[in-house]
């Protein structure tokens, strides 16, 4: 091996380096900081569940990209970052695309109920067949979390309407700021969405992934 090959073959990039290699945008994380200046960034399907959360923490609404239009309005967006203190990199956006976020958001709560019912009833898979929908297919997948700070879009949780009524799966659909997520009856999904905190949700045994995978 000759000196220039090897000085090549030590700077040569991984496969998970390479530049052709592009992850996929899975959520985005918008809103408009105590100056009043837009913010919004996309995050791929491994950073979903940090993201969610730190989005909470910093009052952001997160959306979930679950059709080719909606990542394509993500492709505008620069790709932000999740921290290990469990911070989130969002930067500055133009205020038209900030505008375009807000439309997108507000027409996905009224227009995906479809998706929302059959990623309730497929919640392994995402609505389209793609990674990146109601948890996807990757490497963090927030379906079956196992601490209630692992809850996310996607996840999979039980929740109850009441004392005297039984516990029940329910998919996450959206997180609101404040702590509170939006969620989707697992079974029923003709019946209107639900708002619950992480304290008012049940996880699911450790072994229920292993059962819905068999």
């Amino acid at each position: 091996m000759t000196a220039a090959t090897a000085t090549k073959s030590k700077g040569a990039l991984t496969p998970a380096e390479s530049p052709l290699v592009k992850p996929t945008p899975a959520l985005i994380v918008f809103g408009a900081d105590k100056g009043g200046k837009p913010h919004a960034a996309w995050f791929p399907t491994p950073d979903v569940s940090l993201a969610t959360k730190a989005a909470e923490t910093i009052g952001f609404p997160a959306l979930a990209l679950c059709d080719d239009a909606q990542r394509s309005t993500a492709a505008e967006l620069p790709q932000g970052r999740v921290f290990s203190s469990g911070r989130a990199y969002v930067p500055f956006v133009a205020r038209e695309v900030y505008e375009r976020l807000q439309a997108l958001a507000g027409e996905s709560a009224r227009s995906t109920t479809a998706n929302i019912r059959l990623a309730a009833q497929s919640p392994e898979k995402p609505v389209d067949g793609h990674d990146g929908c109601f948890g996807g297919s990757g490497p963090a997948d927030p379906r079956y979390p196992r601490s209630w700070a692992g809850i996310a879009i996607g996840s999979l949780v039980l929740i109850t309407e009441g004392d005297e009524d039984g516990w029940y799966e329910a998919i996450v659909v959206a997180s609101k700021p404040g702590g509170e997520f939006t969620l989707q009856w697992r079974d029923w999904p003709d019946l209107p969405l639900l708002v619950r905190r992480r304290d008012e949700m049940a996880l699911l045994h450790p072994n229920a992934a292993a059962a819905a995978d068999a």
